[in-house]
């Protein structure tokens, strides 16, 4: 059973913040509040949900989209439109509102997200993060009595996640009931009113004070405290770089997205990719892979220069994990999808291949679920599914596109831990992140990128001691130890 004996009062303008382990339920919780189960999902139902004193068995998938909307985990799923004016525009058309507030409602749901110059933008052109703001704007477009938003910030950067959150405070003064499941809540334990923990499909906790909301703060195995104590190994003497990319320009469809980037990467570097969401992070790691074909530059992998090979070829030393991990989940069982790529890409033997597969299934939670269809998953689950495919084979570098979005702290920490044994086997990890605590404990250097433009390349007190100087402090790690960093960008 996904959900159990779950009995829950949401009163008007309350905020409430669900969290809980990855897979516990949450979502599935919010489907059946926004009125998608049963009729949308398959499975079976017992007792009641009421909106508004409105039984949702009473009404089709949607039907109450006046008066509760859902912006789901995958922005994208939820998606069905060409430009963003018109995906904006969808659900009140459909509400059979006025054109004259239509446009009211384009301009005021964009603005509330920090979104209102892509009001003209193609959606498919858009990052992930530009998605998820049109996701929520086109939801907040309908003006609905109760919001639930699943993980509203996983894909945003800082700024963004300010906004957002903002708005979200804003909507609750004006009587909008708020449901926000997360798993990172440092930034909602003071405007949250209640506080409710999942397990294992129940309702296990709750607490309706801010003091109270505190004690489910995740506890870090690795806090920014300990990493400045013990900070990343000191590496020896580097050789040549493992990987160099000189001036790469790459676009699409017209659009000029990376303007001449250029950085090294040596052997046993775990490096943060960072910037404001439409910067270019993602069309970075897509360029590096072959995906995106550059229209200038040169990459050179272990002094040869792979600017001309194919995607496949790259891809046995090179390992993607996208940041919607349905775009590379192609086998019906988990098992296989995880053997996949290294029956692929891997000179080992299948049974050496398949002992490895079970170990990082069973490390990372998923051996349970191997003989199920992947897209049964929670969003994490295939996050970490995805990754399980790629450690597999192990290639000489990880491309990691937002990997913790989905991860509660457990499972974090096991994340982190494989890319640490992939930096002591001496790989490269280049991993996009929004998380400057988990930058900062984890990543030996920063590459910052702004409107396609490497704008910082440095060792991370560094890095954060330039962000700082810039006045960008959303970027800063919670505990300020990397203020006291030294030039080279070392903890002290």
């Amino acid at each position: 059973m996904a959900l159990q004996d779950i009995d829950l009062q949401i009163y008007p303008g309350e905020f409430v913040t669900i969290t809980g382990p990855s897979g516990c339920g949450k979502s599935t919780l919010a489907l059946c509040l926004a009125g998608f189960i049963p009729y949308a999902y398959p499975g079976r139902m017992e007792g009641t949900v009421r909106i508004q004193g409105k039984n949702t068995r009473d009404y089709p998938a949607g039907g109450l989209s006046g008066i509760v909307g859902l912006v789901q985990q995958d922005p994208e799923a939820q998606l069905c439109t060409l430009t963003v004016r018109d995906e904006i525009a969808f659900g009140p058309e459909n509400l059979c509102v006025p054109a004259e507030e239509i446009k009211e409602r384009i301009n005021n749901a964009l603005r509330a997200v920090g979104a209102l110059e892509l009001v003209d933008r193609q959606v498919h052109t858009l990052s992930g993060g530009e998605k998820q703001r049109v996701a929520i704007a086109s939801v907040l477009a309908m003006n609905p009595a109760l919001l639930i938003l699943d993980e509203p910030t996983a894909n945003l950067d800082p700024f963004c996640t300010a906004e957002v959150l903002e708005t979200l405070v804003h909507l609750r003064k004006q009587n909008i009931s708020i449901i926000v499941i997360e798993h990172r809540l440092e930034r909602l334990v003071s405007i949250t009113d209640r506080l409710l923990l999942m397990q294992k499909g129940r309702i296990a906790g709750e607490s309706t004070s801010v003091e109270s909301h505190r004690k489910y703060l995740p506890v870090k195995t690795k806090t920014i405290w300990q990493a400045a104590k013990t900070p990343n190994p000191v590496k020896k003497e580097q050789g040549p770089p493992l990987l160099s990319v000189n001036n790469l320009k790459a676009g699409y469809e017209g659009r000029d997205i990376l303007a001449g980037l250029s950085f090294t990467a040596c052997a046993g570097e775990t490096i943060a990719i960072m910037g404001n969401n439409g910067s270019g992070k993602t069309t970075l790691l897509l360029a590096l892979l072959g995906i995106v074909k550059a229209q200038e530059g040169s990459i050179e992998f272990q002094g040869r220069d792979i600017s001309g090979l194919k995607v496949a070829r790259r891809a046995r030393d090179m390992g993607l994990a996208f940041q919607n991990p349905n775009h590379q989940i192609f086998e019906n069982t988990v098992l296989k999808e995880a053997r996949l790529a290294a029956l692929n890409l891997s000179p080992e033997a299948e049974p050496e291949i398949d002992s490895r597969v079970e170990q990082y299934l069973q490390q990372f939670d998923l051996w349970p679920y191997k003989g199920n269809n992947p897209f049964t998953l929670s969003l994490g689950e295939k996050k970490r599914l995805t990754l399980v495919s790629i450690l597999a084979y192990r290639p000489g570098i990880l491309l990691l596109d937002e990997p913790l979005v989905g991860q509660d702290s457990d499972r974090l920490d096991l994340l982190m831990a494989a890319v640490q044994e992939h930096r002591e086997r001496g790989g490269i990890t280049l991993m996009v992140c929004h998380e400057p605590d988990v930058v900062a404990a984890n990543c030996d250097r920063v590459l910052f990128l702004d409107k396609g433009k490497l704008v910082i390349d440095k060792p991370v007190g560094e890095a954060f001691q330039l962000l700082a100087q810039m006045g960008m402090e959303e970027y800063l790690p919670s505990n300020r130890a990397f203020a006291c960093a030294g030039k080279e960008g070392k903890l002290i």
